[in-house]
């Protein structure tokens, strides 16, 4: 009786295992290839090919973005610019 619950009870940590694996905790993947690929409150950026958060002040950006600005002379959409890519589509702090 003692070996059968050993049994499950390794069967059971090594399925719980593979789960943790296969859902893991790694980088967050942002690239994209257009809009159907963000949130609703992102936008593909066109050069960048990684999701962008849009903004409409600085207040809806991430702690570390340094301003909200137009994407482009041509393109009106404001998004959050980053020092680097890590704030990059993440709303939350």
């Amino acid at each position: 009786m003692q070996l059968r619950k050993r049994t499950w009870g390794s069967i059971a940590l090594g399925a719980l295992g593979m789960l943790l694996t296969a859902c893991g905790a790694g980088p967050i993947d942002l690239t994209c290839s257009g809009p159907k690929d963000c949130l609703e409150s992102e936008l593909c950026h066109p050069d960048e090919k990684i999701c962008v958060q849009r903004c409409t002040t600085l207040v809806d950006c991430p702690p570390n973005a340094e301003r909200c600005e137009a994407l482009s002379g041509e393109e009106p959409q404001r998004i959050c610019k980053c020092p680097t890519k890590e704030c990059v589509g993440t709303g939350d702090p």
